[in-house]
């Protein structure tokens, strides 16, 4: 079943649209209340989403512990991602942001490996180092750095808090497809929607009552910008739909390098609409991130 791809892609374009929704929101809004955001006005749209695939005929799965253990842990791990990402907002720009946070793609093989058991091919990985050389290569050139500062900037906290955010994420995906494969049920996209919905329910509930203690007049900020708001809670729900479905139906590996696409799409944005431009090594590197998708689709057709 290749209905994964198109799926994945259709997650990049939405989590492009989202975080982009979520940097204007940025000078406005704390990084934990634009987190919040994503979940309070996602949560309806799960909801609806959920009720359909029941009307429709799916079954609705019968929930363990061991369902619920992960979908706390994956839920911690998706807020700490996010508000780490929101926060590189102030360091860099939107596109270099971006690109620091996709290192998550070898990160969630090396994660997948150690902690789940989860192994690739030695030519899928290749693929994968290939697609993060470009995103690094993105964050080289828009920050007009040499490869030497790239190590030497390891110091500097946005490049730490990139590498974290990364791995918040892929650790945060493969528990959610663990959540799924461990629930009893004959329809993936039944068990991605229910996992879905229990993270983003524990999320609201976890980030709510630490903004509610910590941050007060948050609430009343959020109702001020809630057009804007909602939008990024309906491209939060969308995106995570595709996110979810596609972690149910492959490995995560391959879902998150060929959601690696979101790179190219966050350059198109920033062109457009943040006005950053792209030059040659750019292109390079979105060549680079292309020729990776594309050999990490194809195996991931023949099985290798």
């Amino acid at each position: 079943m290749y209905i994964w791809i198109p799926i994945t892609i259709l997650a990049a374009i939405m989590q492009t649209t989202r975080t982009s929704l979520q940097k204007s929101l940025k000078v406005n809004l704390s990084s934990q209340s634009i987190t919040w955001i994503r979940y309070l006005f996602g949560l309806p749209i799960v909801v609806v989403y959920i009720l359909i695939l029941g009307f429709i005929g799916l079954d609705f799965p019968v929930i363990n512990r061991m369902f619920i253990i992960y979908s706390l842990i994956a839920g911690f791990f998706q807020i700490l991602g996010t508000i780490l990402l929101v926060s590189l907002f102030s360091h860099r720009n939107f596109a270099v942001s971006t690109a620091y946070a996709k290192t998550e793609a070898i990160q969630v093989v090396i994660i997948g490996t150690i902690l789940f058991d989860q192994h690739i091919s030695f030519t899928s990985t290749i693929a994968i180092l290939i697609g993060v050389l470009g995103v690094i290569l993105i964050s080289l050139v828009q920050d007009n750095v040499s490869w030497y500062s790239l190590f030497i900037g390891l110091r500097h906290k946005y490049v730490l808090i990139g590498i974290c955010c990364g791995a918040s994420f892929s650790i945060d995906a493969l528990l959610i497809r663990e959540a799924i494969l461990i629930l009893e049920i004959s329809s993936p996209v039944m068990g991605a929607a229910t996992s879905l919905l229990a993270i983003v329910i524990i999320n609201l509930i976890m980030l709510g009552g630490w903004i509610l203690i910590t941050e007060k007049d948050a609430f009343r900020s959020i109702y001020s910008y809630r057009n804007k708001s909602a939008l990024v809670g309906l491209t939060s729900a969308l995106g995570s739909i595709a996110w979810f479905s596609a972690f149910a139906l492959t490995e995560v590996a391959y879902v998150k390098a060929v959601g690696q696409i979101e790179v190219i799409f966050s350059i198109l944005v920033t062109q457009k609409l943040f006005k950053e431009g792209m030059n040659r090594l750019e292109l390079l590197a979105v060549f680079l991130i292309g020729i990776s998708i594309l050999v990490l689709v194809y195996l991931s057709l023949i099985h290798i």
